[in-house]
């Protein structure tokens, strides 16, 4: 079965989540099953940063988000939703560690999902030209060396997909609690989810191997997405977080949602049987935005909501904040950074 979310464009947006006893965080072992004992905590939303910038370049808009989410102490984590560069960057090994690097700036954990940009778009002659899936590869042994452990600072561990059988190839897809809250992060990315055409101007060819690995991958996020609220049903969880990269076309009909239908349909069948809010955060589309927008067969789903990053040249933060003593739980404020203003 399955399960969703809430939105509401705003300023900021609260969203009553709940808490509840959580059998799989050691964090909440020998807790009440009510909200009054859990505790209040934040975390960082961000992705599509850093955006047109080269290896071992200099980039005070991005040291200033780094800056400000680490002086704030009440922030637990960050979660980057994908594209660690723009498409018409080259899609270097060492691109690929100037990023590690610069994340692994935050003292906090970083929980980061891909993105199209730096490996499905790298066949573009803009990108290097690469076999998108030598560059997936290639990121899976850079960001997830460790699987079931995040980068960033200071690490946190997570449950990873790549711990179940039949499914190692997916590290990036992990799941973890916090006060009863259930996160989970799905590889989806853009560019159609990978269908797109490649560059015809382009030495790299597509081939069946590619059209493969989408299917897998769509396979493995949709698995995941079960077991995630499978997991929050069995803890009774008030609410789920759940990030992606792709803006799936949310703000768009069905006709143009090329890719995205099969997890789309899912989500909204899942989302409907939890009954509970359920937030889909992305990024890809570089526009901030709280909403509730509509799914596949319904308009409009009262507990489901969207939530996209800043990114690309608005070098900004999501701070989402959980308070479960509130009957108000979830609130989502944009942090506009005024040095980049």
């Amino acid at each position: 079965m399955k399960k969703y979310v809430l939105a509401f464009t705003a300023l900021f947006v609260t969203i009553f989540l709940g808490l509840g006893n959580n059998s799989f965080l050691k964090a909440n072992e020998g807790k009440e099953n009510n909200a009054q004992g859990f505790g209040k905590f934040e975390f960082a939303l961000i992705g599509d940063v850093p955006y047109g910038v080269l290896a071992g370049q200099d980039y005070e808009p991005f040291d200033n988000v780094i800056d400000e989410i680490n002086d704030n102490n009440k922030i637990k984590w960050v979660l980057h939703a994908g594209d660690i560069k723009s498409g018409s960057t080259d899609c270097s090994d060492a691109l690929f560690m100037d990023r590690l690097e610069r994340y692994n700036q935050f003292d906090r954990p970083v929980i980061l999902t891909l993105g199209d940009n730096e490996w499905t778009d790298c066949h573009r002659v803009a990108a290097g030209e690469y076999q998108p899936l030598e560059r997936l590869a290639k990121l899976r042994e850079i960001f997830f060396s460790n699987p079931g452990s995040t980068i960033g600072g200071n690490t946190m561990e997570v449950e990873t997909q790549a711990s179940v059988s039949g499914f190692e190839e997916f590290p990036e897809n992990v799941l973890w609690a916090e006060q009863n809250i259930v996160f989970a992060a799905m590889h989806i990315v853009g560019s159609e989810n990978g269908l797109r055409p490649f560059d015809p101007n382009s030495s790299a060819v597509r081939t069946q191997a590619d059209d493969d690995e989408v299917a897998r991958r769509t396979n493995a996020a949709l698995v995941w997405m079960d077991t995630t609220f499978i997991k929050a049903k069995e803890m009774d969880a008030p609410g789920i977080f759940l990030m992606i990269h792709a803006n799936p076309g949310l703000e768009r009909g069905s006709a143009n949602r090329s890719g995205f239908i099969e997890f789309l349909t899912a989500l909204e069948t899942y989302v409907q049987d939890f009954g509970k809010p359920v937030v889909l955060a992305h990024g890809d589309s570089h526009y901030f935005r709280v909403d509730k927008p509509s799914l596949v067969e319904n308009s409009f789903v009262a507990n489901f909501t969207r939530v996209e990053t800043f990114g690309s040249s608005r070098v900004h933060w999501v701070r989402v904040i959980v308070d479960p003593k509130l009957p108000e739980v979830f609130t989502i404020k944009q942090e506009i950074v005024s040095e980049n203003q």
